[in-house]
């Protein structure tokens, strides 16, 4: 199987699915990553870089792309969403996960919309919770009760970006413990990451149904970086 993880700025990913994607890649999934923006607003660009360069390092994925759209001013546009379209066809994702279109930061709303668009041939798409999603309403929980520790220390890893209290370890627990409580389900189940689904299939034994193979007939944008982890 394999996964694609979309985020508009460095810290989107692990805040919203870092724990799942830890234990994905220790599952043997093939774990992508690609992130839209450099982070500029939020501090150094270099800096946000090194951070989520060793964060795709820490949860074991293949492969990381950082790309080069302006920090707080991504839109929806027929080049965004051929950018993610190609890399969903690079990747042959089976499951994508995004932002949700329910969002306070206009980037995450821009990002999601294309990728719902971009993904239009992919059977399982999944939107993960940042602190600026709003009306979010899950309905799909990942039990990383056994990674919570190792999904703070993903987030430790942004050391350019301590100051912000969504950050703290208080807060990635508080709500991860939250979403556990949320599903009334064994008491040992004690930290859940927490989904939205945008579109989901199941194949006739109840698994996921895999992505059909596409061409990868499109180019990414001139000034991608990709990094072989």
């Amino acid at each position: 199987m394999n996964i694609l993880a979309i985020g508009a700025h460095p810290d989107d990913i692990e805040l919203g699915c870092g724990g799942s994607l830890l234990k994905a890649s220790r599952k043997g999934v093939n774990v992508f990553m690609y992130i839209v923006t450099r982070g500029s607003s939020a501090g150094s660009v270099v800096k946000r870089s090194n951070e989520i360069i060793n964060s795709a390092k820490y949860i074991g994925a293949k492969k990381l792309w950082i790309d080069n759209y302006e920090d707080t001013a991504v839109y929806l546009t027929k080049e965004l969403i051929n950018s993610i379209e190609f890399f969903i066809r690079k990747t042959q994702a089976d499951v994508i996960y995004t932002h949700p279109l329910k969002d306070n930061h206009h980037d995450h709303r821009a990002v999601s919309e294309a990728t719902v668009e971009a993904a239009r041939f992919t059977p399982n798409i999944l939107a993960y919770e940042n602190p600026s999603t709003k009306n979010f309403l899950p309905v799909l929980f990942s039990d990383i009760s056994d990674v919570i520790f190792e999904k703070i220390r993903l987030i430790e890893l942004y050391g350019s970006q301590k100051s912000k209290l969504f950050l703290s370890s208080n807060s990635v627990k508080g709500l991860a413990e939250y979403r556990a409580f949320q599903t009334r389900l064994d008491p040992n189940l004690t930290h859940m990451e927490a989904f939205e689904v945008l579109k989901m299939m199941i194949d006739t034994d109840y698994a996921l149904l895999p992505t059909r193979r596409l061409r990868e007939d499109l180019k990414p944008s001139q000034d991608i970086i990709e990094f072989i982890l």
